[in-house]
């Protein structure tokens, strides 16, 4: 969750591009039930990805409700603070370029090079077994599973994210 207002306003913020990315609800989930947050658990990792779906996690009532709050205050801190971006990880990767200019533009670089990202990374780093593609792929579910994503997924968050439901 992006820190409240109350939280950041102690610090100064003014010099500081807050880049927040975000990830497609469908493949995130799919991610987080491969690798969740949540260890406190062990047997998480044991649930079948419908049990995963409606397990309670943390504060949240299920994996879906956390994906809407987590995007929620993103949107929120980036109206907040003076300097935001806001990415979906998807774009950055079929973009890159164009997300490398924008980003020199914004902080007034001309003479920044482009690298281009094309390993998997996630919180423990680079993971070159892994493929970026196949990550970001939006999953097929069967018609329960995409019914039960459904009936937690807020409409509003996905269309503030530019997401649309599948």
């Amino acid at each position: 969750m992006a820190p409240e207002q109350a939280e950041w306003s102690k610090f100064d913020v003014e010099s500081c591009l807050f880049i927040f990315c975000l990830r497609n609800p469908y493949s995130w989930l799919q991610a987080m039930h491969k690798e969740p947050y949540y260890e406190h658990y062990p047997k998480i990792k044991e649930l079948s990805f419908e049990d995963f779906l409606k397990f309670s996690i943390e504060d949240y009532e299920n994996s879906i409700v956390m994906w809407n709050k987590k995007n929620l205050s993103y949107q929120r801190m980036a109206k907040e603070v003076p300097h935001a971006v806001i990415v979906n990880v998807e774009e950055f990767h079929s973009s890159q370029e164009k997300i490398h200019a924008d980003l020199k533009q914004v902080l007034g670089i001309d003479n920044s090079p482009f690298i281009p990202m094309n390993e998997y990374v996630n919180g423990r780093g680079r993971h070159t077994d892994k493929d970026i593609q196949s990550a970001l792929a939006i999953p097929s579910f069967k018609k329960n599973i995409t019914e039960l994503i459904h009936a937690s997924l807020s409409e509003e968050v996905m269309e503030q994210c530019n997401y649309i439901k599948v």
